[in-house]
């Protein structure tokens, strides 16, 4: 007589996913979970829901140097060639990448083919990690269990990397709330709406702004000084006092005082500098010749935005003269979208920003990493876009962000 033997996988309750930290995540996964993407991680769990699930659990395998041609042939077909990052439809540029310690792919494999494949991107200096690029081959769509191959990318990337970054982040679309369902299973809370961002099949999209810490990072490593914000970034931090309890903050009406005879001597120190690349990014670069100032940001032409914009400048006046020149390049270049993340203890800065016609529309805790005092700093996302802002499809705290920034979109 033959006997079939019955495997028993490990069964998730539904209800504790979506946990508080990554902490809590691990918690629930490393141990059910081989975290081993060099022979191949399975992912032998179930998760208990009412609907169940009869989609395919991939084997998930870290990318080498010889699979960037499967990769940037899975961008040009999933997006049908549209894919505004370019640099991914690129094998040599991705080869690249995947040699790189700071990149990781992880790909989905099937009875050994490649389905689809994501993405991490680690800042060391930072303390930061981004999650994105997350593609499925066409055939393996409404297949492949994706919530699977998510929680087993996170866990993989988030034990392997605890040490190092403590804080993630990632940007979702709004054409759909899938990802955005998907992430936050995984504890990634929504915290900045970025209306008109991006291009995607040659349409326009916004995106939103997730992020994910550690425990220690909130509590330890988290700036004690109290957020000094003007009222126009008060409800965004509001929103994410609600899922952090963030705790004291301050408003402040700042009264910008500003000498025009300075800015008018600076204006006349000012100089730019423009690094174009063949992915038809820009690397954009102000400095105020005699002064240690400096306004950068990236232009992304495909979809006409500024985006990664830094500064430092030692003056209100400097900041003008760099505001002044930003619009200039907006205008230019005919921007329909612009971000710029503002500390949240700098609210002169923040005020600037809101004269020049920025507004606030997103708070970020522990964003920025400040090496010398071995702590993070909050900042506001404040952002600019043209034109009206397309359907968006938003999970409950998507929406709750964006009913209280009081934007008129189409739901």
């Amino acid at each position: 007589m033959i006997t079939q033997e019955i495997i028993q996988y490990p069964i998730i309750p539904y209800k504790k996913l979506g946990p508080n930290s990554i902490d809590e995540f691990l918690e629930i996964f490393e141990d059910v979970l081989d975290l081993d993407l060099e022979k191949g991680m399975d992912l032998d769990f179930l998760i208990d829901t009412k609907m169940g699930s009869d989609k395919i659990s991939p084997t998930l395998v870290l990318a080498k140097p010889k699979d960037a041609k499967i990769i940037a042939s899975i961008c040009k077909e999933v997006y049908n060639g549209t894919y505004p990052y370019k640099e991914i439809e690129d094998e040599r540029m991705v080869k690249k990448m995947i040699e790189s310690p700071d990149n990781h792919f992880i790909l989905f494999e099937i009875n050994g083919e490649v389905a689809g494949c994501f993405r991490c991107s680690l800042d060391f200096e930072h303390k930061k990690g981004y999650s994105g690029g997350f593609m499925i081959k066409k055939k393996y769509q409404r297949i492949l269990d994706v919530t699977k191959s998510i929680i087993g990318s996170y866990a993989w990337m988030w034990k392997t990397y605890q040490k190092e970054i403590l804080m993630w982040y990632c940007e979702n679309r709004t054409a759909h709330a899938a990802s955005q369902y998907i992430t936050s299973v995984c504890g990634i809370n929504t915290v900045a709406f970025f209306p008109n961002k991006d291009v995607f099949y040659n349409r326009i999209e916004s995106d939103v702004m997730g992020v994910i810490y550690h425990e220690k990072t909130l509590k330890k490593y988290r700036e004690r000084k109290t957020p000094v914000l003007i009222e126009n970034a008060l409800d965004s931090f509001l929103h994410c006092d609600k899922l952090y309890k963030l705790g004291n903050f301050q408003l402040a009406s700042p009264d910008l005082d500003l000498d025009y005879n300075k800015i008018f001597e600076l204006q006349k120190a000012f100089r730019k500098d423009l690094i174009t690349d063949k992915y038809g990014y820009g690397y954009n670069q102000f400095f105020i010749r005699g002064t240690k100032s400096y306004f950068t940001f990236l232009h992304t032409s495909q979809i006409q935005n500024f985006e990664k914009t830094k500064y430092r400048v030692e003056s209100l006046e400097e900041l003008y003269v760099y505001l002044e020149e930003f619009l200039k390049s907006m205008k230019i270049n005919k921007i329909r979208y612009c971000e710029a993340f503002i500390s949240a203890f700098r609210p002169e800065d923040q005020q600037l920003f809101y004269e020049f016609g920025f507004r606030a529309r997103g708070y970020v805790p522990c964003w920025n990493y400040n090496k010398t005092e071995n702590k993070f700093e909050d900042y506001v996302v404040f952002n600019y876009f043209e034109g009206e802002v397309p359907q968006a499809d938003l999970l409950p705290v998507g929406q709750d962000l964006v009913n209280i920034l009081n934007l008129q979109i189409n739901i």
